[in-house]
């Protein structure tokens, strides 16, 4: 089994409302570490990930690592929950009560999924900045050398 920073309870848990319910089953161990390697590990670095997955810093893992973690794993997953496959390919969730939503109301929600993920990265990045722990290098950040801001790309 593959070691992760967090459990699938804990995404649901920070990142899903209570009125959404998803099954534990519906997150897996491999969306919890493709978010980490995509998202968390360009921000906070080998040595401190592995240092977190050891137990150590938890505070830093609980308060900053976890929301922005669940936040990525939901933006990673979110695609594939308003979707379903099926032996005749892919298919929108009905039900009675039910219809799809309209393309703009899938976007904008993606966006704001997005947002917040990316305002929760920002919060890690500062805070790793600011605490100086000392698996951490802020030359390693990748936040500390590219942005994008209304969208432009800037390297610095």
């Amino acid at each position: 089994m593959m070691k992760c920073l967090i459990t699938p309870e804990d995404v649901i848990k920070i990142a899903f409302c209570e009125a959404e319910y998803i099954s534990p089953t519906t997150i897996s161990n491999t969306d919890i570490v493709t978010a980490t390697n995509r998202y968390i590990l360009p921000i906070v670095g080998d040595e401190l990930v592995v240092a977190l997955l050891n137990g150590q810093y938890p505070t830093l893992l609980e308060q900053y690592v976890a929301p922005a973690l669940a936040f990525a794993v939901r933006h990673t997953v979110q695609p594939t929950l308003n979707l379903r496959v099926a032996d005749s390919g892919l298919l929108s969730p009905r039900t009675e009560n039910h219809t799809t939503p309209q393309q703009s109301a899938v976007v904008s929600y993606a966006t704001s999924i997005r947002s917040r993920m990316r305002e929760l990265l920002a919060r890690l990045s500062d805070h790793l900045d600011e605490a100086g722990y000392a698996e951490y290098n802020p030359k390693s950040n990748i936040l500390n050398r590219c942005s994008i801001d209304g969208g432009f790309i800037q390297i610095f």
